[in-house]
């Protein structure tokens, strides 16, 4: 009895069901990302506050932030290797006589033309992937990839929970966000642009210095005023999220149409989800 107890744990029984029950991306290929793996440098919270940042803010469960990490970041590369071949394309790669140096200058380059890269929000179940080319848009990329889950009712990944596209990050005082906030209004909401509906969505993270009411108010008097408000189907959306001390920004389009972002209430209303239609005698109707 101990001894086929004993070998069950090594090989065989439950022991063999522990042994295989690895935290994989699902359907992901041979390049699945084992748990504790990212795949990209990793920066201090202080970034988020540098003018010119941009990424992808997303939530998911606390105890799967690693998980949730590696697979957003596959899902980005993939996604922009699509969108932006160019970014990708391999440089015809120079002779080199010593192997140690020329591994070493691979490295370095590798280093150096790094497309995606994480920095610390503080704030658990909060993952902020950076977008260090400046010629990805945080905004496409991320539609991109919920309307393919609103499409197909199916998604790359499966512990992200939203997708918040920053377009902007600035301290989180009312000054800071209004100057960050300026040229993302003036490009998309200016009065240059075609009049459109917006709406202005407020969030804040462990932070009880900015007031939701102040800050809309003043962000509002910076759109044109041809530019009408529409709470309810806006065609665009100024997102501004608060965490801690810092201020994430953006304006997006399909905001309430993709359910906010949410990639999970995305998955359920695709065509692989969706509800059968009722038959007359199941809906009650008679023939």
């Amino acid at each position: 009895g101990d001894k086929r107890k004993g070998d069950g744990d090594k090989g065989g029984g439950n022991g063999k069901d522990k042994r295989q029950k690895k935290h994989y991306i699902p359907g992901r290929g041979r390049g699945q990302f084992k748990e504790g793996g990212r795949g990209g440098p990793t920066s201090g919270f202080e970034r988020l506050r540098v003018p010119g940042v941009n990424g992808v803010l997303i939530t998911c469960d606390v105890k799967v932030e690693q998980l949730c990490s590696a697979e957003c970041f596959m899902a980005f590369e993939e996604l922009a290797r699509e969108r932006y071949p160019a970014i990708f394309a391999e440089p015809a790669a120079a002779p080199v006589d010593n192997i140690e140096a020329a591994i070493a200058q691979e490295a370095a380059a590798e280093k150096e033309k790094a497309v995606f890269g994480f920095i610390k929000t503080n704030v658990k179940g909060i993952i902020f992937v950076e977008f260090r080319h400046p010629g990805i848009d945080p905004a496409a990329l991320c539609t991109d990839y919920l309307k393919q889950v609103k499409e197909s009712g199916r998604a790359k990944t499966k512990y992200a929970v939203r997708m918040t596209p920053v377009m902007g990050t600035c301290y989180a005082s009312y000054d800071s966000i209004a100057k960050a906030a300026a040229p993302l209004i003036e490009k998309l909401l200016g009065p240059d642009m075609e009049e459109t509906t917006y709406a202005i969505m407020f969030k804040k993270r462990n932070n009880d210095e900015m007031d939701r009411e102040t800050t809309i108010k003043q962000i509002a008097e910076l759109v044109d005023k041809k530019h009408k408000v529409n709470l309810t189907t806006p065609a665009k959306c100024l997102l501004i999220d608060i965490m801690t001390n810092v201020a994430c920004l953006a304006i997006v389009d399909d905001y309430i149409t993709l359910r906010r972002y949410n990639i999970h209430e995305l998955a359920g209303i695709g065509p692989s989800n969706a509800p059968k239609p009722k038959t007359a005698a199941a809906a009650g109707a008679k023939p």
